[in-house]
């Protein structure tokens, strides 16, 4: 008799580099920090993060827009930044941080992720065409559209990606 395998439809896991300092930590009481091989976990990120830019080379009827919500050391600011036609874009930066999740939740695409002064979190969706992407940046960048604002001006970028991994 097979075991059902519960599937998570809430959070899906679309790149991470999170299970390496999991992985450390776990390891913390076994090994000494000077053991671990920094190139050999930077490489197989690379891989990784090479494959999902494979798997996500989709081009979208639209422009992707991404609505920031920015964490710095003197506190946290909205922002937008303008991605590209291609899914695979949302994947070319880790956006200054050192653990990084890029997922998509039941409705939309979104990216999680923390360095030493604190947490960025990045919706992508997907605007009509590259100036209607440019005019929501402006109204972002000048307090003009709040997120849910921001979702009713755009749609959803996740039915692309769900195509690709059978969601």
């Amino acid at each position: 008799m097979s075991k059902k395998i519960k599937i998570n439809k809430q959070r899906r896991i679309i790149f991470t580099n999170d299970d390496y300092s999991e992985w450390c930590d776990a390891m913390a009481d076994e090994i000494n920090e000077d053991e671990i091989n920094p190139e050999v976990y930077y490489y197989d990120c690379e891989v990784n993060l090479g494959d999902e830019r494979c798997n996500l080379d989709k081009e979208v009827d639209g422009y992707i827009i991404a609505f920031c919500d920015l964490g710095f050391w003197n506190g946290r600011r909205n922002g937008a930044m303008l991605v590209g036609t291609n899914v695979k874009d949302i994947l070319n930066s880790f956006y200054s941080c050192d653990n990084v999740t890029f997922y998509c939740d039941p409705y939309n695409v979104k990216f999680d992720g923390s360095h030493h002064d604190g947490s960025h979190y990045l919706l992508f969706r997907v605007a009509k065409d590259k100036d209607a992407a440019e005019r929501l940046a402006n109204k972002i960048a000048y307090h003009d559209m709040t997120e849910e604002e921001f979702r009713k001006a755009t749609r959803s970028l996740r039915p692309y990606v769900a195509k690709v991994y059978g969601w």
